[in-house]
């Protein structure tokens, strides 16, 4: 069975549990990876456009994607029992609604609030019977990795170490930063990259990472680097960075305590802990070195979080989250910091949880790296 298929007899066990006859899964055409895609979840297909997946509770599940010219791809890469690709979703979903016998059923709902308006409303004028929402039932059901998933993540953390090498290479006084953005995100899909969100900036006092620029690098420069590739549906992320001519020894200084925080959170993030005390445990460094008063917006934003297409658990690493850790989650912890001596430096991982602690999918961990010039 796929994980897919999985996937949707647990969709189908929650309706039973929950007396529905239904589900009705959307997706608007985007795919964010901090966000679960609940079609991507039950389908294994990431949609170009409007899409839904109908589960019945007894009979076929059904995926419903735009555009019609479609057909092809997403029928070949479909989990579901039954695919059709369209240019009028709200139509062809009333007649698998009909089909199915469940106009006047009790369904489920997932993200079809965040649909347009109007087809939110074409959906809710077909039923009889108001539905019930549950946004958060994909993201929950697809918590922990398939072991392919876990395979496509790893595969993603490569793309990404191997993209951080490239700017490594590339950076170099005289290069602006869209230009190193740009040859970085090239190069990641050369070696297979979907998508990629990367943020890549520079400067000599960082007060935070942001969209490349047309900043010309110099000596000195603290070059940060956010690279999130996806492989297979699977995306990872990595925070790196970089000082052009080298790092200081208040850099390095600096840094290790970030290294430091890094470690002690994965020491923490074991199945049954809370995100709160994995975060807690990275902040504890940051107050021992002095820096308490930093643990806070807009100094930093949170100690990591969920990577989608497949699932956003275990959500934000705050020190306010009571999420519990469970092996197999996959997401990226990140101290990253403000450190006023220095700027904003950056320090993260994709790590997976593991009976006794979070491990790193890099080959390689953060290192303040110094480029040759």
């Amino acid at each position: 069975m796929s994980v897919q298929k999985d996937r949707i007899a647990q969709a189908r066990a929650w309706l039973a549990e929950q007396e529905l006859d239904g589900l009705m899964a959307f997706n608007d055409g985007q795919n964010s990876f901090l966000e679960s895609n609940a079609v991507y979840v039950f389908s294994g297909v990431r949609p170009l456009g409007e899409s839904v997946v109908l589960i019945p509770r007894d009979g076929d599940a059904v995926l419903i994607v735009a555009p019609g010219w479609d057909q092809e791809r997403v029928a070949a890469a479909s989990a579901t029992d039954k695919t059709i690709a369209t240019d009028d979703l709200a139509g062809e979903l009333l007649g698998a609604l009909e089909r199915a016998g469940l106009t006047r059923g009790k369904l489920g709902l997932v993200n079809l609030s965040r649909q347009r308006r109007s087809l939110a409303g074409q959906v809710l004028g077909f039923l009889s019977r108001a539905p019930q929402a549950r946004d958060t039932l994909a993201s929950d059901i697809a918590r922990i990795r398939s072991p392919d998933e876990l395979a496509a993540s790893r595969k993603a953390t490569w793309i990404a170490e191997r993209g951080y090498e490239r700017l490594l290479e590339a950076a170099k006084p005289g290069v602006r930063e869209f230009e190193l953005a740009a040859d970085i995100y090239a190069f990641m899909k050369a070696l297979g990259s979907e998508d990629n969100f990367l943020l890549m900036s520079a400067s000599q006092h960082n007060l935070g990472v942001r969209a490349a620029g047309r900043r010309v690098l110099e000596v000195g420069d603290v070059v940060l680097g956010e690279l999130t590739p996806c492989y297979d549906g699977q995306f990872a992320q990595i925070c790196r960075t970089a000082v052009i001519g080298g790092a200081t020894q208040l850099q390095r200084d600096k840094y290790a305590i970030l290294q430091e925080a890094m470690l002690r959170g994965m020491e923490a993030a074991v199945p049954g802990a809370s995100v709160a005390e994995a975060t807690l445990a990275m902040n504890a460094v940051l107050v021992k070195a002095g820096y308490g008063d930093y643990c806070r917006a807009p100094y930093m934003r949170v100690r990591g979080h969920g990577l989608g297409v497949t699932s956003d658990r275990p959500g934000d690493l705050t020190d306010q989250s009571q999420v519990k850790f469970e092996e197999g989650m996959i997401f990226v912890m990140h101290p990253n910091q403000y450190i006023p001596e220095t700027g904003y430096l950056m320090c993260g991982d994709p790590v997976v949880i593991s009976h006794n602690g979070a491990i790193s999918l890099a080959d390689r961990g953060s290192l303040l790296d110094s480029v040759n010039v």
